[in-house]
């Protein structure tokens, strides 16, 4: 049984590798391991906690390449009885042909790759655990099925656009069928026919093994159908570690399998680096996949689980901010790894070869940090001086390591000082210059001495690569490693530079983000700018993946003002906001708001420093907005408009902060006029323009300004054209289109220009065809897809364009319906409709395209149902809630998308009524409710939710009268009467609205006294 389903149950030495050789056993751990491999399976995880360099990460290594081994039952009776040191020495020397094979594989976290296969990753940890633990299986015979999990992977790799030889290089060859079989079905099918050709594959050839996981695991095409339809930046990537735990939970147990895996988990504070005092939800986060993994896997089947860090997990507190993905205490087993005990360290420096007692005493002495306690690293610093200074011919006796520091990092600085002393010239600067990388290989190292001119050739790299603080990179691959973190913080000068400047020239001319960190090293200000730019295009390109791979990157940058964390803080908010993780991306917005706070305690004038702290706080404010948490959002627009303010009573000529202030004057009122503020929208919406003119009466050619400009008068011409303002309306559309003009006299190519062009001439029409004036209204509907039309010739991969191109022309077939123009309007949805799946194809994740696609199938059902076209308008209010269903896989708190998921479902009631299908129309009159009551738990007074809710209700309550239901008929409509009235008191001047609850509730009355005349 696994964590997770027992908590469900409660109430709420490779050859050459020195380092290994060299290791001194810590008996009681090895035995530790032995127990969990030989004695019945436990349901605990081992966590192996202390300071850092003192030797946890060898020991994992150690268990996990030479520990590893499972004796039979009378074996083990034999030998467990023994000492923990014989014990040890017993294990360690086994044959391999005496003892049972225990599949395993090492994941160290502190170990860093050069591009996005980074360990810590949620994505890429697992992957390269799985890869590891397959190479391992098949070393020693046994080939796991882990169908479900590879399957989701290589889908998701797939969805980032990876080659298939790329996807393939990242499995072991236990899964080379099942990866071959998923990409020629990928490769060579409609996305619809994925699966059925994946399964066809198996049956040419590869079946038998497949057919027999699929029926043990209960299988289907529906499960793999399921997975496919997951979105791949949220879900999918959210239950990676499920799927891999239940994969292996099974592969456990079939025939054949061993009776024990081994799980090692190296170096878990590296999720957090230096950043420690989070915030609880954020520090949870980090670990989140890892922690997800361990619950789900069942360690009570054979499973072992071992973890080393710097402190104690505090996996059980995750339960009161990240629910149902703590681990409570008593399934951990927490060890503390103490430093060497002298006997230990003394065979330690048997084993290096220095024999020479009082020299071994001294040392010991040396690196000592307290009664029977000497820190490894410093013993291995001291090892290493000894035997340079010998093999330079200036031997080292008792005497010299007689002098000793009393600080423990200057004791770290003086034996680093001291070993170069004694190494070669070639051999220091190799040292000085691999301190600058993160992780390095033979092919580094010969870069470096080629551009900073020392020799660097393979007999010295076999040496250097032989010193205790050198450690292999397992992560990266064969014959890659880095330095210990002490090294690169120490070993700082100008060959570290020179370094970091031809590794910052290589890695850029690859396209490698590694080049930011070198930049950073060199110039932490322009390293840190780098990484903001990279990270916006990546987001804007929805470059998800790339996105998190320099989230990981971030903990490694120096970020030397707050400035400057400002804007990380900020971006970081953007990357959270998109993928709908809102509480991180408040906190992140917060948190550059509060950097620039603090920059402006040190510099009050800076201009720059409030008019990004300004755009910090517009950006909260929009989140705020969107959560429907009206008065929260109000008041930060405010404080965001008093920034910029203050940056302009320092710099009245600043354009910059004069257009922000328009964008966020622009956007309150937005929000006022959502809630019919309509006098403070008015105002506001004036204020902005105001704000505009102000930038052009000092730049009267930024075509940004006018472009905002364009923009705020057309959102006051909707609120004017909203309140029956017509002539006013039309005059604001009008001098919106003018102010575009504007812009584009200036810059023709000016695509942003174009798009909001052709939103005023779709807006015009739709107050056009609001007054009848029909020709009037197709023109300008024929002029707003031009203007798109001439955005996309720029931009073909424009996104913003291509949906509201299918806006317009989902506009345009309203019309044309409402003038009986039946087949011209059917063609229109349609192309409307292709237009967002164009759009969709380049961003398949846009929540608010998939939203409008879903409105023009629901509008192209509307017309079919009214042709009497009934089965093609199901299909295509199905084919609508689907739309609003992807929207919500990857933005569950969408309220428009569950307000217009209930609008199809009581148009699909309706219809299935009409057609006296009455047990489909009452499922869907009540999963129409639910959604809107989803939409009215995010946001209470959602008015829209309020009265769609309303209509359905008293719908489904007519329904139900006309079947004699009485009682439950009076339920809905009381039910629907308080939704509307709850809609009138938050809206009191909707008189559309309140015409429209008399119309109904007529018609209501009216059918009752038919039946009962």
């Amino acid at each position: 049984m696994s964590i997770d389903d027992d908590l469900l149950g409660q109430p709420s030495v490779t050859e050459g590798d020195r380092a290994l050789q060299l290791f001194t056993d810590r008996y009681r751990f090895t035995r530790l391991l032995a127990e969990r491999l030989n004695d019945p399976a436990q349901n605990q995880i081992l966590f192996f906690y202390g300071p850092g360099g003192n030797g946890k990460s060898l020991l994992l290594r150690y268990l996990h390449k030479t520990m590893c081994k499972r004796l039979t039952a009378a074996q083990w009776q034999t030998a467990k009885a023994l000492p923990d040191d014989q014990l040890a020495a017993k294990l360690a020397t086994l044959p391999g042909t005496a003892h049972l094979p225990v599949p395993s594989a090492l994941l160290d976290f502190g170990l860093t790759t050069l591009g996005e296969a980074q360990p810590k990753d949620r994505f890429y940890g697992l992957l390269l655990l799985r890869k590891a633990l397959g190479e391992s299986a098949s070393e020693k015979g046994w080939r796991p099925a882990l169908p479900r999990y590879d399957f989701a992977c290589v889908w998701y790799l797939l969805q980032q656009g990876k080659s298939t030889e790329e996807i393939k290089s990242l499995f072991p060859l236990d899964a080379a069928g099942f990866v071959t079989g998923l990409l020629a079905a990928a490769t060579g099918s409609a996305g619809g026919a994925i699966v059925d050709s994946l399964f066809g594959f198996f049956g040419e050839g590869l079946g038998q093994k497949f057919a027999l996981y699929q029926a043990r695991l209960k299988l289907g095409k529906q499960d793999f159908e399921a997975i496919r339809g997951l979105d791949v930046n949220t879900d999918l990537i959210d239950r990676m570690p499920e799927f891999l735990a239940l994969d292996l939970n099974a592969a456990m147990a079939e025939d054949g399998a061993p009776a024990r895996i081994a799980l090692f988990f190296d170096t878990h504070e590296a999720f957090w680096g230096e950043q420690r005092n989070l915030p609880r939800e954020q520090y949870f986060l980090r670990d989140e996949w890892l922690r997800r993994l361990l619950r789900k896997l069942d360690l009570s089947a054979g499973i072992v689980a071992v973890v080393a860090g710097r402190d104690v997990p505090q996996w059980p507190g995750a339960k009161a901010v990240r629910p149902k993905t703590e681990i409570p205490e008593s399934y951990l087993h927490a060890v503390a790894v103490e430093n060497l005990a002298v006997a230990d360290a003394r065979a330690y420096l048997q084993k290096v070869g220095i024999s020479d007692q009082a020299l071994a005493e001294s040392l010991m002495a040396y690196a000592s940090v307290g009664p029977d306690a000497v820190h490894p690293l410093h013993l291995g610093l001291c090892a290493d001086v000894v035997l340079e200074a010998a093999a330079a011919g200036t031997p080292l006796t008792a005497e010299s390591f007689a002098t000793v520091p009393a600080a423990f990092a200057e004791k770290s600085e003086q034996l680093i000082e001291r070993l170069l002393r004694y190494v070669n010239d070639d051999l220091r600067y190799a040292i000085h210059a691999l301190s600058a990388c993160r992780a390095f290989n033979f092919e580094t190292y010969r870069l470096l001495g080629e551009k900073l001119s020392f020799t660097a050739d393979r007999p010295t790299f076999d040496r250097l690569v032989r010193f205790s603080f050198i450690r292999q990179n397992q992560q990266r691959g064969a014959d890659w490693y880095s330095l210990h973190d002490l090294m690169r913080r120490l070993n700082e000068d100008a060959q570290v530079a020179a370094a970091h400047g031809v590794l910052a020239e290589a890695y850029q001319a690859e396209g490698n983000i590694e080049a930011i960190y070198h930049v950073n090293r060199l110039d932490w200000s322009q390293g840190v700018d780098r990484w903001v730019n990279r990270f916006d295009d990546a987001l804007e390109l929805s470059r998800y993946e790339l996105c998190r791979t320099l989230l990981e990157l971030r903990p490694e940058l120096t970020v030397a003002s707050d400035f400057k964390l400002g804007l990380i803080s900020n971006a970081e908010g953007q990357y959270y906001q998109v993928l709908s993780q809102y509480p991180a991306a408040q906190r992140e917005y917060q948190e550059a708001i509060d950097a620039y706070s603090r920059d402006l305690e040190t510099a009050p004038d800076s201009t720059a420093t409030l008019n990004n702290k300004g755009l910090a706080l517009q950006s909260l404010a929009d989140l705020q907005a969107a959560l429907s948490q009206h008065q929260q959002a109000q008041q930060t627009y405010r404080e965001s408009i008093a920034a910029y303010n203050a940056a302009l009573e320092r710099a009245p000529d600043d354009v910059g902060a004069l257009n922000n202030k328009g964008n966020s004057l622009s956007r309150l009122a937005d929000l006022q006029a959502a809630l019919s503020q309509h006098q403070q929208a008015q105002q506001s919406y004036t204020d902005s323009i105001a704000a505009f003119d102000a930038a052009l009466d000092r730049a009267p050619d930024d075509v940004g300004a006018l472009n905002n400009k364009g923009s705020s008068l057309q959102r006051l011409a909707d609120l004017q054209a909203a309140l029956s303002q017509h002539p006013q309306a039309q005059q604001s559309y009008t001098d919106s289109i003018a102010a575009y003009n504007a812009a584009l006299d200036r810059a023709p190519d000016y695509v942003m220009a174009l798009n909001n062009k052709g939103l005023s001439l779709s807006s015009l029409a739709d107050l056009q065809a609001a007054l009848s004036q029909h020709p009037q209204a197709q023109q300008s509907y024929t002029d707003a897809i031009a203007a798109f039309d001439a955005a996309l010739d720029r931009a073909p991969d424009l996104v913003q364009a291509l949906n509201n191109k299918g806006l317009s022309l989902s506009s345009l077939a309203d019309l044309q319906a409402a003038l009986s123009q039946h087949q011209q309007a059917q063609q229109t949805y349609t192309d409307s409709i292709a237009a967002y799946n164009a759009a969709l194809d380049r961003a398949p994740d846009d929540m608010e395209v998939l939203n409008n696609k879903g409105n023009s199938l629901q509008r192209l059902a509307d017309l079919q149902a009214a042709l009497s076209q009934h089965p093609q308008a199901q299909q295509s209010y199905t084919d609508a809630i689907a739309a609003y269903n992807a929207a919500l896989d990857r933005a569950p708190d969408y309220v428009m998308a569950l307000n217009n998921k209930g609008n199809s479902l009581k148009s699909l009631a309706d219809l299935q009524a009409a057609l006296s299908q009455h047990p489909q129309a009452q499922q869907s009159y009540t999963d129409a409710i639910a959604a809107y009551d989803a939409a009215l738990d995010r946001a209470p007074d959602y008015v829209m939710a309020l009265n769609n809710k309303g209509l359905t209700c008293i719908k489904w309550g007519v329904l139900c009268s006309q079947r004699s239901e009485a009682e439950e008929a009076g339920r809905l409509i009381q039910s629907g009467l308080a939704c509307w009235n709850r809609s009138l008191a938050l809206a009191p001047g909707n008189t559309a609205l309140r015409e429209q609850r008399d119309r109904l509730l007529a018609m209501f009355e009216s059918d009752n006294s038919s039946e009962t005349e």
